[in-house]
């Protein structure tokens, strides 16, 4: 009896992993015109389109819905505490907005430090999201051989902070 109990966790260990593997879905870069010349090929794989700031603005209702992944000079980008955070993305008098909608109160340092860095040396930063109506909702954003996740949470602190001291300072006759 135990015997076959083992087997038959076994086989449905092999089933549960076997059945898993077709989850595991590829992701191609390509573009819109590709896409949609074969878009059999591109069957059950996370497409990410390729694409300019022009040819977006230009083709807008086409990528919508869609995750998309351009470069462009950064114009704008928020410095305070905001639900929504947002750069402006401009070449050739054309804009776009890149926005993280209610994700956290302030900004995050790394992306602002980053934005800084891109908009003081004039480069253009790599934006990765889904383009809906208000314009590209970030999942990521890369800037030479940085990339910044901005779906990741923050770490949170594990302790309560409060005014005082660690306990080692009270056994050593801290005075505060």
């Amino acid at each position: 009896m135990q015997h076959k109990t083992v087997i038959l966790l076994r086989v449905v260990l092999f089933t549960v992993v076997v059945s898993s593997l077709p989850a595991c879905i590829q992701i191609v870069n390509t573009d819109l015109d590709t896409y949609l010349q074969n878009q059999k090929a591109f069957r059950r794989k996370h497409v990410i389109f390729t694409t300019t700031l022009e040819d977006l603005l230009t083709r807008y209702e086409l990528y919508q819905g869609k995750e998309v992944e351009l470069s462009a000079p950064v114009s704008y980008f928020g410095k305070e505490d905001f639900p929504t955070w947002y750069i402006t993305l401009e070449r050739d008098g054309k804009q776009l907005r890149a926005y993280e909608d209610s994700y956290r109160n302030y900004v995050d340092i790394y992306t602002l430090n980053l934005m800084i860095w891109v908009k003081s040396e004039g480069g253009e930063v790599t934006v990765r999201g889904k383009l809906k109506e208000k314009g590209v909702e970030l999942n990521q954003l890369a800037y030479k051989e940085y990339y910044i996740n901005t779906d990741a949470l923050p770490l949170r602190e594990s302790r309560v902070s409060d005014d005082r001291p660690p306990y080692f300072k009270y056994r050593q006759g801290y005075r505060y």
